[in-house]
């Protein structure tokens, strides 16, 4: 018994085992585990199990008989024709049709998860359930984790539901250390991840005091399958919760392995989906989800993009031939990064990594923009008599990268020769679609090729510009929020640049407050690995409510025999892996072939893999 004992963590201290967890799980775990396993050892009338304890057991049977139950209720629920949830009557927004179901299953599943579609109304959803939970006194406290970007909408929305103001508080900087004082004043609480992860302590604090609905927006951020921190801090704090809920458009925008993390948040003390090394095992070798697909799919509600009598989304896609000169260097560049690839396969794994990932940003560059190999770029000066020594790199930048003189002087000139065939492209498309009176968004990397819109080839239409740098606090002038509001409700016509972690998430661009359409173009100058971001962004314009008659296209600019035909085919095949584990037939209804290429490897090496295919065929002997 003493070397179980110790096994199972406990630590002897004066003849007494002792054992000390702070995690809520764990502790859960190890009652359940001590218990049984002195009962069984020497039978339930032997050991005097003493009242703390044993309420805490008979809790785990409770919950875990619960949890049975909640698996059968989500299934039938799903499964009905008609759902009429029992909403509270101080929810006075109208549902649609098609949100009944969700809400109907949020409400009685408790701990649940909505994956539907971005701009299907899963905010509207929340607040519904979330009505009975307040009505009954299940839930006195709203505390959201999620995008800087969601606050707002949050804010607003609880206003449409409710038709009050929300007490709102917004934790951050030396809020953070008090706001789990603060229950008393405000009923909303809004927070970002970095933030969360600061904070567990007030966080759990907060939840003893306040029966509390958490709720993790945006929750594909929480995926990580290595457990990092946002990750761990989310099971961390879940168990505190008096109800939870995660919401995501693209819950798993890499593979299945993204539901284990967001699915036992759900239900921790629970492990819906068993082990998470055991669980990804399966996964890889089943590619799908495979025998999870019962339990994951009781504790989920979707609302397909089909469920919305959207108009039907045109892609476009561009492919353009590199210029010469930018041709040139993209092949020097490809084919030194081939024999670099082979030169390190023998590396150690960390340093191996950090490789891997400077390749691929360097291809991905390179295709876009030359210049952004240089940190210190400033703009275009084609025809140009002077050229400023700050246009290059500094020596230790230039020894880092090991380019020989000759493409170096060729990268160092580039700009006086040509402009990138993408972003000429991209000009010209906006041009056109600004002139004929429309709002048009161009989607963009690179902050770098920002500035160039905006200093040079969209000049004359003073675009706006959001990216990380843009301040978020509402004092700070030329703020998110405030560029925003420019941007949709301007009688103008306007041209947005940004990139899709900043506005992927939680925004509408559809239409403004007052029902007026903003945009239904976007351009897509050059994108990356990240399924998530890119497939959160284009719903930013393709959204419930939205005039049916709107002709919503999407402009995706591909460099022709470069890296970019590898970024659009792996995200088209991470796009239908999502939508086979969801039930969702999207890509079928919408003509699109994505040719999934399985291969037995995590996802990064999938793309990274990809990549050093695309070399192979362009480069190799």
């Amino acid at each position: 018994m003493e070397d179980w004992f110790s096994e199972a963590g406990y630590k002897k201290n004066d003849g007494k085992f002792v054992y000390s967890n702070n995690n809520v799980v764990e502790l859960n775990k190890r009652i359940k585990w001590t218990v049984e396993k002195l009962t069984s050892q020497f039978g339930s009338e032997q050991v005097d199990v003493c009242e703390p304890v044993k309420n805490f057991y008979n809790s785990i049977s409770t919950n875990a008989n619960l949890y049975k139950n909640i698996l059968s209720l989500g299934t039938q629920i799903k499964q009905k024709n008609e759902n009429n949830p029992n909403i509270s009557s101080n929810f006075i927004r109208t549902l649609m049709d098609y949100q009944k179901k969700s809400v109907d299953h949020m409400i009685q599943v408790g701990n649940a998860a909505n994956f539907s579609v971005p701009g299907s109304g899963k905010t509207t959803i929340a607040y519904a359930a979330i009505s009975r939970w307040m009505e009954d006194g299940l839930v006195e406290k709203i505390f959201v984790i999620g995008p800087t970007s969601s606050f707002l909408p949050w804010e607003e929305e609880y206003e449409m539901c409710y038709n009050k103001t929300p007490r709102t508080c917004r934790i951050s900087g030396n809020l953070a250390r008090e706001f789990h004082k603060l229950g008393d004043s405000y009923d909303l609480f809004l927070t970002h991840f970095n933030t969360a992860m600061n904070r567990i302590l007030e966080i759990c604090q907060f939840m003893q005091k306040w029966k509390t609905v958490l709720i993790i927006d945006e929750s594909h951020n929480i995926k990580s399958p290595e457990l990092r921190r946002w990750a761990s801090t989310a099971l961390e704090i879940a168990p505190y919760a008096q109800r939870r809920i995660i919401l995501s458009g693209t819950p798993m925008p890499n593979d299945a392995k993204d539901l284990w993390n967001q699915i036992t948040f759900l239900w921790p003390h629970n492990l819906p989906l068993g082990n998470q090394m055991i669980y990804n095992n399966y996964v890889n070798k089943q590619q799908g989800i495979g025998q999870f697909r019962t339990i994951i799919d009781s504790l989920f509600c979707r609302i397909k993009k089909s469920d919305l009598n959207l108009p039907k989304p045109e892609w476009i896609p561009h492919v353009v031939p590199l210029n010469t000169r930018q041709k040139e260097i993209y092949n020097i560049i490809a084919a030194k990064t081939l024999k670099e690839i082979q030169d390190m396969q023998f590396t150690e794994q960390a340093k191996l990594q950090k490789f891997r990932i400077a390749r691929m940003i360097r291809l991905l560059q390179t295709a876009s923009n030359p210049t952004l190999l240089y940190e210190k770029s400033r703009e275009f000066d084609v025809n140009s008599e002077t050229f400023s020594e700050e246009f290059g790199l500094p020596p230790d930048k230039l020894k880092l990268l090991e380019i020989e003189p000759t493409i170096y002087d060729k990268i160092v000139n580039y700009s006086k020769y040509e402009i990138p065939s993408k972003m000429v492209l991209a000009a010209q498309l906006s041009r056109d679609l600004f002139e004929k009176g429309n709002k048009v968004i161009i989607w963009c990397s690179f902050i770098h090729n920002m500035a160039i819109f905006k200093s040079q080839l969209l000049k004359e239409f003073d675009p706006i510009i959001i990216n990380g740098s843009t301040p978020t606090e509402p004092s700070e002038p030329d703020n998110r929020d405030e560029l925003i509001h420019e941007f949709k409700n301007s009688v103008e016509p306007k041209v947005l640049i940004t990139t899709a972690a900043s506005l992927g998430e939680s925004v509408s661009l559809h239409k403004n407050l007052k029902g007026e359409k903003v945009s239904n173009h976007a351009i897509y100058l050059d994108r990356n690995f990240n399924a998530g971001q890119y497939m959160q962004s284009m719903d930013r314009i393709h959204r419930i409510s939205m005039d049916p008659s709107v002709n919503v296209e999407y402009h995706l600019i591909i460099a022709k025999d470069t890296i970019d035909e590898v970024v659009h085919r792996r995200l088209n095949e991470k796009w239908a892996d999502m939508l086979d584990a969801l039930n969702d037939d999207m890509l079928r209804s919408l003509d699109i072939n994505p040719n999934p290429e399985k291969l037995d490897a995590t996802e990064f090496n999938k793309d990274y893999q990809a990549m050093v295919d695309h070399l192979r065929r362009f480069y190799g002997n």
